[in-house]
C-alpha cells in the first residue's frame, strides 16, 4: 500500500491495489459474502474491506501476496470437535484469523459457513 494519506477509501479502490490473482480471489469472496448475507453494506475499516450489518462490523476480508484472510474467526470454531471448528481448523492462523493460501482454491463453502456463523453470533438471521 501507499503512504497513509493515500489509503483506499472504498472496497473497489482497495481491490485496484491488489496483485491480479489476489484481486480476483478477494473480489470473488466479496460476492460470496454478499450472497451469504444479503443486504450487507461495505466500507474500509482497519485499512481493509469490512462488511457491515446495521452499522456493525460483521466480517473483514484482506488480500496479501500469498493468501487472503478473513477476520474474525467465529466463536463456534473454538470447538475443534464441532463441525465448523473441524472444518476451519486447517485455516486458522492465530486466534482471530482464517488464512487461505492463494496457491489453492479458496473453499467457498467454508467461507460461507464462517460468515453465516458470524452473522448468527452478531444478530441472528441472515436474511
Amino acid at each position: 500500500m501507499a503512504s497513509d494519506g493515500d489509503k483506499p477509501t472504498t472496497v473497489d479502490a482497495y481491490l485496484e491495489r491488489l496483485a491480479p490473482h489476489a484481486r480476483d480471489v478477494v473480489g470473488h469472496l466479496r460476492g460470496v459474502i454478499h450472497d451469504t448475507v444479503p443486504g450487507l453494506a461495505e466500507r474500509i475499516s482497519y485499512g481493509i474491506p469490512t462488511f457491515t450489518r446495521e452499522g456493525r462490523n460483521l466480517v473483514h476480508l484482506a488480500g496479501w501476496a500469498h493468501h487472503v484472510s478473513l477476520y474474525p474467526v467465529p466463536a463456534a470454531a473454538d470447538d475443534p470437535q464441532g463441525d465448523l471448528g473441524g472444518r476451519l481448523a486447517r485455516y486458522r492462523d492465530g486466534k482471530g484469523t482464517l488464512r487461505f493460501s492463494l496457491a489453492e482454491p479458496v473453499p467457498d463453502d467454508v467461507v460461507r459457513d464462517a460468515v453465516l456463523a458470524l452473522a448468527a453470533e452478531r444478530g441472528g438471521p441472515t436474511s
